[in-house]
């Protein structure tokens, strides 16, 4: 993908998809919201295509890279985004390698701009899935959920303090009471209940 010259093929980015299945939107630039279709014209492929590669022409992101990418997806002031940006990279980064391809940029800013809601959810667990093994616990909760609270600008952060909401959360999402949320949990229990849904996913 370090080909400045090559782009992407839809071939190519359903592969990326099939490992995020495996492995197992909101105010972004130009949402559809209908949640029928994930696929980007290929006018839109070529747009991203050369903004991702003017500034990055070995086709990757680092975090650094990708917070300054993703201010362009997103409306919020870039001091919202601060706190939840390496989680969303999480997220992004489907092979774990540590970095952002463009294939994997372009899957992730197709899912949060226009993907069905559980698509996005699934993109969600990923934020926090801090140690990427597939299960998400009550301490892996309480650091995103700030980042989610800078993203909303929640002020009066006393009043829903996030180790509590971390706790009733996670009561909440582990049906099975084992300690540990699977990614059907997760889904699980967000598609059905907005209210906590709005505050915890960052692909509205």
């Amino acid at each position: 993908m370090g080909n400045r010259k090559s782009m992407p093929t839809m071939t190519g980015i359903a592969a990326i998809s099939s490992k995020r299945s495996q492995r197992s939107i909101s105010p972004y630039v130009n949402p559809a919201g209908d949640g029928e279709s994930q696929s980007l014209t290929p006018d839109e492929i070529r747009t991203w295509h050369e903004k991702f590669f003017y500034d990055n022409p070995d086709g990757r992101l680092d975090k650094t890279e990708f917070r300054r990418l993703f201010r362009l997806l997103r409306q919020e002031p870039p001091e919202r985004l601060e706190n939840i940006c390496d989680h969303v990279f999480r997220a992004f980064d489907v092979d774990g390698n540590g970095y952002v391809e463009f294939g994997e940029f372009l899957l992730g800013f197709a899912i949060c701009s226009r993907g069905d809601l559980r698509s996005r959810l699934d993109y969600a667990f990923e934020c926090y899935d801090l140690d990427s093994n597939g299960y998400i616990t009550e301490d892996e909760i309480e650091p995103v959920l700030r980042g989610m609270y800078t993203l909303l600008g929640i002020k009066h952060v006393q009043d829903y303090p996030p180790d509590a909401v971390a706790k009733e959360l996670m009561k909440k999402l582990d049906t099975s009471r084992d300690g540990r949320v699977t990614k059907d949990e997760f889904i699980h229990f967000l598609m059905k209940e907005g209210i906590y849904r709005n505050t915890v996913n960052p692909f509205h």
